[in-house]
C-alpha cells in the first residue's frame, strides 16, 4: 500500500486533495440549501422542456454530472436513468453528425486533445478517450468522430460507458432531499472505486496498445490522417467544389 502510495505524482496527490475539498463543499452548502424546496420546485417543470436540455446542454459544453443530477431530482432514479440513457443516444448522434458537417471548426477547437490520442485501432482508441483523466464528456463525444471512428464502434463503447456513468448523478439527484453520513460515505466510495477501476483499464489499455504499435507487421491506422488535418481537410474543400461543379 505505500509502495503505491509512493508512486503517485504531485498532480495526483492535487486531485485527491480536491476531491476530498469538494466532497466537504458539497456537505457544507447541503446544508444551507432547502433542499426539498428545490425538489418541489423541480417536481412542477415541465418534463418535455427539462429533457430538451438534457440533450441539448451537455452538446454545449454544459457540466453533464449536473444534468444527471437534475434528471434524478425531477424524475426519480428509474425514469430519470432512462431519460439520462436516452439524452446520452440522441448526444451521440447528434455529436457525430455535427462533426462530420463541420469538421474543420472541431478540428482547430479539439487539436490539444487529438494531440493527445495514439495511434491505434477504432475500438482502442475509443476506449483510451473514454478512460482519459481529464477529459469533459464534451470533448469524448466529439472528438471520436473527428479521428474517423465509425459510428457502429463509437456507439458500442461510448453510450454503455456513459449510461453507467451517469446512474450515481441520478441517484444523488433523488436521495438528495434524504443523504444521511452513510449515504455520502457511500456516493464517495462509489466514485472512488470508478476512479480506481477506471485508471487501472486506463493504464492497463495504454499498455497493451504501445505493445501492439510496436509490434513487427502489425501496422495499425493513425488517429490522424496521412499529412495532418491541414492537408485533409484542405482535400476534402477540394473534393466539394469539384463535385459542385459537375452538378452545374
Amino acid at each position: 500500500m505505500l509502495s503505491r502510495l509512493k508512486r503517485l505524482t504531485p498532480k495526483q496527490y492535487l486531485l485527491i486533495g480536491l476531491g476530498v475539498l469538494v466532497v466537504i463543499a458539497v456537505m457544507m452548502l447541503y446544508r444551507q440549501i432547502d433542499i426539498e424546496a428545490l425538489h418541489r420546485r423541480a417536481e412542477s417543470l415541465n418534463g418535455v422542456a427539462v429533457f430538451a436540455a438534457m440533450v441539448v446542454l451537455p452538446l454545449a459544453g454544459f457540466p453533464v454530472t449536473v444534468v444527471h443530477a437534475v434528471a434524478g431530482v425531477r424524475f426519480g432514479i428509474g425514469p430519470g436513468c432512462a431519460l439520462v440513457a436516452l439524452a446520452t443516444f440522441l448526444q451521440l448522434l447528434a455529436a457525430y453528425g455535427l462533426v462530420k458537417l463541420a469538421p474543420g471548426f472541431f478540428a482547430r477547437r479539439l487539436a490539444p486533445l487529438r494531440k493527445r490520442l495514439p495511434k491505434g485501432t477504432h475500438t482502442p482508441v475509443t476506449l483510451f478517450t473514454m478512460l482519459l483523466p481529464g477529459v469533459p464528456y464534451v470533448g469524448q463525444i466529439y472528438v471520436l468522430p473527428l479521428v474517423g471512428v465509425p459510428l457502429g464502434t463509437y456507439l458500442l463503447w461510448s453510450f454503455p460507458i456513459n449510461v453507467s456513468r451517469s446512474v450515481v448523478g441520478v441517484t444523488f439527484g433523488e436521495l438528495s432531499d434524504e443523504l444521511t453520513p452513510l449515504r455520502m460515505a457511500g456516493f464517495v466510495v462509489y466514485f472512488l472505486v470508478i476512479t480506481a477501476t477506471c485508471a487501472w483499464a486506463f493504464r492497463s489499455l495504454r499498455r497493451r496498445m504501445k505493445e501492439a504499435e510496436n509490434a513487427p507487421g502489425q501496422p495499425t491506422p493513425l488517429s490522424e490522417p496521412v499529412g495532418g488535418w491541414e492537408s485533409f481537410l484542405a482535400k476534402r474543400r477540394e473534393a466539394r467544389r469539384h463535385r459542385a461543379a459537375l452538378s452545374r
